[in-house]
């Protein structure tokens, strides 16, 4: 009878024992998911901007009035200003965007003609403003970019003949549209803020004006801005 015993409680250890081991055979591996990405660039956003803007415009004497040169009156100046947009980030982390901008710049030149010294010619651009659409890819909280859209800017264009005022061209110059182009790229440092760096090139193509003496002077605008930003998003 106790061999009996003895032989039931070894066969129930086996049993027991074999089971663990079936189960722990059957224990499912975790399965390994993707990591989703921590940094989500949905939202608006509000910053701040510095810059360096390159100013090209020539005059042109149309009707050879102060013999038919072509005076260069581009200049080099610093911007600054703030921007406002939003950006929504799609699944496939492309970014799609809006942004708008307006900054004040120091571009100007103001000079004797040359072979005229009593003609003075000012040229100046003292504002900029764009309204662009962004699109981007997001890295993480790495975004390069392109953009294009609207641009405007603030100029003055005179030419004053010292001795003969009728043979000048008052500021024919004020706001003007045009088109502009770039891109960058846009960097998340911490959860709320991010830093850019982009570079625009805008066209505001050209304006002539007619002075009292029906002469007309041509004055065409180009300009090339490289500038860093400083966003906050909400």
């Amino acid at each position: 009878m106790i061999y009996i015993q003895r032989a039931a409680v070894v066969a129930a250890l086996a049993v027991i024992s074999a089971s663990s081991a079936m189960a722990a055979d059957l224990t499912v591996a975790p399965v390994e998911t993707p990591m989703a990405q921590s940094y989500i660039w949905t939202g608006p956003y509000i910053g701040a901007n510095l810059g360096w803007a390159n100013l090209k415009s020539d005059w042109h004497d149309v009707d050879d009035d102060w013999g038919g040169y072509t005076y260069d009156a581009g200049s080099d100046g610093f911007t600054i200003g703030g921007q406002i947009g939003y950006n929504y980030q799609l699944q496939n982390n492309v970014v799609l965007g809006i942004e708008a901008d307006l900054n004040y710049a120091t571009n100007s030149k103001s000079y004797d003609a040359p072979g005229y010294g009593d003609v003075e010619l000012e040229n100046d651009m003292n504002g900029f403003g764009t309204i662009r659409a962004r699109l981007g890819y997001a890295f993480d909280n790495v975004m390069p970019y392109v953009t294009g859209g609207l641009a405007l800017g603030h100029f003055k264009h005179q030419w004053t003949e010292i001795d003969d005022v009728s043979d000048s061209w008052s500021d024919f110059g004020g706001w003007e549209a045009g088109w502009v182009a770039g891109g960058g790229v846009e960097w998340g440092f911490a959860q709320n803020w991010t830093v850019k760096f982009e570079g625009l090139y805008a066209g505001f193509g050209n304006v002539t004006s007619t002075n009292d003496e029906g002469y007309r002077m041509d004055v065409d605008r180009d300009v090339g801005i490289i500038r860093a930003g400083l966003n906050y998003r909400f």
